[in-house]
């Protein structure tokens, strides 16, 4: 194996809640999530030298979860590493800042592609234990299709392969930082596991049924509330946007991106020119084969 090509997904969280205050300073979470078919594409080949290359519009930091990612293992298999250098070019095509996961997503795909390439061994328990010392979303894109996670995201449950569903996606051009959103999050906010994991399991219930009208309204993110304070531009284009569709649209994640749900090929209409503007939109579907691409830019 000298060359490889990979893609790393994009996830929604359409359940999200803060269940409590680590001694780590971590939080708990409960959280149901989708991956979608918005990647980023990784080409992978044997080098002389250890390289990482980042393509696209976004500027990377030199330190970023893909450098982290070969340090770890480097620090864990110095051989292996020094014995097969990789050439590394990640073609970025998931907004950063967005809560959708893209940086996890490459990091999860680097630390499966090192495993094999490098023939290291690692099971899945190890897997996942140098993955949540990465970052606390890695773990769950070391698994196919949707999953519950737990913990501080390093408790995973994949879970049966479901319908596939649309999701109509808008990034606005600012990024939100998840470290400043959870140092937000106030004590008298955080919830219960148990009631978690009910709701969830509505919604999953509703999922298998593809009832996407009544999923709407389970759809939840506790840190919208938090993320709304920081930055009031998203409740205005989360504003605009449901008024233009009759919609709910609801946070991906921790950062600026926003979505609602319907079926596989089911349309939403937006007539707004100013969304437009402000935001990126992508209309993606559950990640199953193939990655879409995106459908529309703004003018920023």
């Amino acid at each position: 194996m000298e060359k490889l090509t990979v893609l790393a997904p994009a996830k929604i969280n359409l359940f999200l809640e803060v269940t409590g205050k680590r001694p780590d300073g971590y939080h708990n979470i409960c959280s149901l999530v989708e991956k979608i078919n918005l990647v980023d594409e990784i080409k992978i080949s044997f080098s002389e030298t250890t390289s990482v290359e980042f393509a696209g519009q976004w500027t990377v930091p030199e330190e970023n979860t893909v450098t982290k990612t070969l340090k770890e293992l480097s620090s864990l298999f110095p051989n292996a590493a020094k014995k097969n250098p990789l050439k590394i070019v990640v073609n970025k095509k998931i907004p950063p800042g967005s809560g959708l996961g893209g940086a996890s997503s490459d990091a999860a795909s680097i630390l499966k592609i090192c495993n094999k390439m490098w023939n290291i061994g690692l099971d899945e328990k190890n897997l996942v234990e140098v993955a949540a010392r990465i970052g606390s979303d890695v773990p769950l894109f070391l698994y196919e299709g949707p999953c519950i996670i737990e913990g501080r995201g390093d408790v995973v449950y994949p879970l049966e392969e479901f319908p596939s569903l649309m999701f109509e996606l808008f990034v606005p051009a600012f990024q939100i930082s998840t470290k400043k959103v959870y140092e937000n999050v106030a004590a008298e906010h955080i919830s219960d596991l148990t009631q978690a994991r009910s709701q969830i399991k509505i919604l999953l219930d509703l999922w298998r049924n593809l009832d996407t009208e009544k999923m709407e309204k389970f759809l939840f993110n506790k840190l919208e509330e938090v993320t709304l304070r920081i930055n009031k531009e998203i409740a205005r284009i989360i504003q605009v946007l449901e008024i233009s569709s009759g919609k709910k649209f609801i946070l991906t994640g921790s950062g600026g991106g926003v979505y609602a749900i319907g079926k596989k090929d089911e349309h939403i209409s937006i007539n707004s020119p100013e969304i437009i503007r402000l935001c990126r939109r992508y209309r993606t579907e559950s990640y199953r084969t193939s990655a879409q691409k995106e459908e529309q830019h703004g003018n920023n």
